[in-house]
């Protein structure tokens, strides 16, 4: 009778986690009522050209994932896309607006103002290609324009 508590709380923790990344939701069958149920409430919702909407997802705070999970015009899923990986950063260059970040990576970890050059940055952290943990920053001016990025592990004496 004493393990009966630890055990319940055990699988309402395995519960939790299967739901982290939307897993065993369905494209073209799930809804997005079934996604909020599997993934809980949205950090950030937007509506996209083609007439479908995207809901993101951060794992955090600072946690190394995001997902934008992506609806089509008939409210079914589209898919489940993880966005904190090089392949989305190669993406970001000079020019772009925050409203297109956060498009492509949600709402950041973490953020930082620069006071004499009025500048500010908006900080994600995640896990590089090679496995070890790190931060990816995007800097904007004080219009709003992305003037610069870059990456930078945070235990780079430690092996994955």
């Amino acid at each position: 009778m004493d393990r009966l508590p630890p055990i319940v709380a055990c699988l309402a923790l395995l519960a939790g986690c299967a739901s982290y990344s939307g897993t065993g939701l369905k494209p073209g069958v799930a809804t997005e009522q079934d996604v909020r149920a599997a993934m809980g409430r949205p950090a950030l919702e937007f509506a996209r050209e083609d007439g479908g909407h995207t809901l993101a997802y951060p794992r955090g705070p600072l946690g190394t994932q995001t997902y934008m999970v992506d609806f089509g015009r008939d409210g079914r899923l589209a898919a489940i896309r993880p966005v904190l990986e090089d392949e989305t950063f190669w993406r970001i260059q000079p020019g772009m607006t925050r409203e297109e970040i956060l498009h492509l990576l949600g709402p950041p970890g973490d953020s930082m103002a620069y006071a004499l050059s009025g500048n500010d940055s908006w900080e994600w952290r995640y896990m590089d290609t090679w496995g070890y943990l790190a931060d990816f920053s995007v800097t904007f001016n004080r219009d709003g324009i992305v003037v610069g990025k870059f990456s930078r592990r945070i235990d780079r004496d430690r092996s994955p």
